[in-house]
């Protein structure tokens, strides 16, 4: 059964004072009739460096590669694909975050930061089923993954389906997945069993986000305090027919 909880807690923070670019996840979706990067907070859509964007994969239906170029703009970056992919992998590291003594934010490892606080180094992965008909092929490794146990394209809002919750290609157990990033990101499903599984109600007939985030501490590092993983699954339930 889903359940409300703080905005604090469904961003996927793991501590009340982690670092805001925690809350922030990265994705791939439809813009400007291809298919971006896009880095935000819930509904924001923000400006990025493009060279953020550290790797881009694609795979279709047959499991086999497909070529992808990453077209770098001013502030974002767009993907071309060659042929249609069941799915999309991606990898955006949004470098070191640092709190100053003065409480602000600052895009800078810890050592650069006079008075620093805290640090992190923060990094995205992402998901996205594009064209994906029945069974879905193996998504490649990511160290933080969201994988469908079934294909929930298709899925009408309010269906259920399951989801497996990876670390390092290990089960990881206790988190909540957050089940609407965009559109009502306090909503968020059970805490992942020993397996790293947990049933999830479907959102919306159009783009469905879920995301989690989870902190690993580093140890005898200058620049950062922990490493900030956020992983998302993107989807659109029924795609749109253009007209």
């Amino acid at each position: 059964m889903n359940k409300l909880v703080s905005p604090l807690l469904a961003a996927g923070l793991l501590i009340a004072t982690a670092a805001p670019a925690f809350s922030h996840g990265a994705w791939i979706a439809e813009r400007w009739g291809a298919l971006a990067v896009v880095y935000g907070h819930g509904p924001a859509d923000e400006a990025y460096d493009p060279a953020k964007v550290k790797s881009v994969s694609a795979l279709g239906e047959d499991g086999k590669a497909l070529p992808v170029t990453v077209e770098a703009a001013k502030d974002h970056a767009t993907l071309k694909l060659d042929g249609e992919p069941a799915l999309v992998a991606l990898e955006f590291d949004n470098g070191f975050w640092s709190e100053g003594a003065d409480g602000k934010w600052v895009n800078k490892p810890k050592n650069e930061v006079p008075g620093a606080k805290q640090a992190s180094h923060s990094i995205k992965y992402s998901i996205a089923l594009v064209h994906a008909h029945g069974d879905l092929p193996a998504f490649p490794a990511q160290p933080l993954q969201i994988v469908p146990l079934d294909n929930p394209i298709g899925l009408k809002p309010g269906e259920k389906f399951r989801v497996r919750l990876l670390l390092d290609g290990k089960p990881l157990e206790g988190k909540e997945i957050t089940l609407d990033y965009a559109g009502l990101p306090e909503l968020v499903s059970e805490k992942t069993d020993a397996n790293g599984e947990a049933e999830v109600t479907l959102r919306n007939a159009g783009v469905n986000i879920l995301a989690v985030s989870h902190a690993i501490p580093l140890e005898g590092n200058e620049a950062a305090d922990k490493k900030g993983l956020t992983a998302t699954l993107t989807f659109v339930a029924e795609p749109h027919v253009h007209e």
